[in-house]
């Protein structure tokens, strides 16, 4: 018998959060700039319009304000770390994103409970954002000008943190593995691979793993003490004691063992 569709379970954070980002998108990169607007453009001058037009650099009106980047206006403002992640750069980006988030979000939203997920969301994604670029710059100071010239935007941090925060809660119980989706475990490889080393190798891997290692931190931090106190939703689950059934003579129900062992027992009619 096929389940009843119910729509209502559509009703996610994390697809409400898809749709918000959607929006943001295409706002940012369809809005006509304000007469005088002299902020950042992210049309590309060497490319024709449709490029420019199909893949979203044909605007950033909302970039200008919300992402974070020495390219910007007041753009290392504490405000940006937490607002650049509603942005994406270009299509491809959103698409990656979107499907990343899909199925990540919405297990982490029913492992942690949405309000948990994405307060874990967007830490990791603040925290992030201070550390990446310092590290990254330590490391290949000749690759400066990826942190300086370009503004930073995406949602792919605080997912990030969701998949560390997730395989957190995986080691306290390994039996939970198994109730992970394959279309899940599937996307999430190729969503890490894909995004940290084809889409850019070497900024984005050290932000992704920044962001990774953080969500791992947040997620053990949460599931370690209701695992120890063996209470809660995170502990570990108790054994399930197993039924033990009355052995039965072949082919007689147990009924009729109960009545034949009755007329054993009766003591015989004396003679």
């Amino acid at each position: 018998m096929k389940k009843k569709f119910e729509i209502k379970k559509l009703f996610t954070a994390t697809n409400i959060l898809i749709v918000i980002l959607l929006i943001i998108y295409l706002l940012d990169r369809f809005l006509p700039f304000p007469e005088g607007y002299t902020g950042y453009n992210a049309w590309i001058e060497d490319a024709p319009p449709a490029f420019n037009y199909i893949f979203g650099s044909c605007g950033g009106l909302l970039t200008n304000y919300m992402a974070r980047g020495e390219i910007l206006e007041n753009g290392t403002a504490i405000y940006r770390s937490i607002t650049l992640m509603f942005l994406h750069g270009h299509i491809l980006h959103l698409i990656a994103n979107l499907v990343g988030l899909y199925f990540i979000g919405n297990y982490a939203e029913k492992r942690f409970g949405w309000w948990l997920a994405y307060i874990i969301y967007f830490a990791v994604g603040f925290i992030e954002s201070f550390i990446t670029d310092p590290l990254f710059l330590a490391i290949a100071p000749s690759q400066s000008a990826i942190v300086t010239e370009q503004p930073s935007m995406g949602a792919s941090g605080g997912i990030f943190g969701l998949i560390g925060a997730s395989l957190a809660t995986i080691f306290f119980d390994l039996k939970s593995f198994k109730k992970i989706g394959l279309p899940t475990i599937i996307v999430v490889g190729i969503y890490g691979f894909l995004t940290t080393y084809v889409v850019s190798f070497g900024w984005t891997t050290v932000c992704h793993n920044v962001a990774f290692f953080l969500g791992l931190t947040f997620g053990t931090l949460i599931v370690l003490p209701f695992f120890l106190l063996k209470k809660g939703k995170f502990a570990p689950a108790a054994p399930q004691p197993q039924a033990t059934e009355t052995p039965q003579a072949d082919g007689a129900p147990a009924d009729a063992q109960i009545e034949e062992q009755t007329d054993n027992d009766t003591p015989a009619a004396e003679n």
